[in-house]
């Protein structure tokens, strides 16, 4: 019962801190009424133990946006890096495309998809960083251009794109855009970890 009254108040304080940081970034533009601190009351039940009461849920302002805990609170395992809600990892190992697939999901990952400039600028810092100039992401052409991730393909970067039939598979080249080629071919990969995956 101890654990459970400790969690409770720790719970309580890193969201009070949370919400506090929220309403410091986020401007507002009315006057707002003093608000009593966001602390936890205990009282104690028949039976001696200390138990938290019951409060009354907080409710939001119209315009006001709930703090998003998910995104915010996670480490990148050692070797990936984070950006946004994801975590890359640049694997130098050549492999073909289907083995740069199998590779990644061994690490619950997929191979890396890029949907606007400063993500495929990401993937090519990864991969020039490395000494690299071509890596594997997980586009394919399946009845049409597709993400591994199951993402939606939006965001198109191409240098040269050739015959699907012959090229389905799409490799990132660090100083231009991406284009397509045979999957048999050996080259690096950008595997990437979404959160909640971990």
């Amino acid at each position: 019962m101890k654990t459970l009254l400790l969690l409770t108040v720790v719970l309580s304080s890193v969201l009070a801190v949370t919400t506090q940081a929220v309403e410091a970034v986020e401007p507002v533009e009315e006057k707002q009424e003093p608000q009593e601190e966001n602390l936890v009351s205990v009282a104690e039940n028949e039976a001696g133990e200390f138990v938290p009461e019951a409060q009354e849920p907080q409710m939001l302002s119209a315009g006001e946006m709930a703090p998003s805990v998910e995104g915010r609170f996670f480490l990148c395992p050692a070797g990936w890096e984070r950006y946004k809600s994801s975590c890359y990892l640049y694997v130098s190992a050549d492999k073909s495309w289907s083995n740069a697939v199998a590779n990644c999901n061994s690490v619950g990952a997929t191979l890396a998809s890029a949907h606007d400039m400063l993500e495929y600028s990401l993937l090519q810092q990864l991969t020039s960083r490395e000494g690299g100039t071509l890596a594997w992401l997980g586009g394919f052409y399946f009845q049409g251009w597709r993400w591994m991730d199951q993402s939606t393909f939006d965001y198109n970067f191409w240098s040269a794109q050739h015959t699907f039939s012959q090229y389905p598979c799409i490799y990132l080249n660090a100083r231009v855009g991406w284009s397509n080629h045979n999957c048999g071919n050996e080259w690096p990969s950008i595997c990437v970890k979404k959160t909640g995956t971990f």
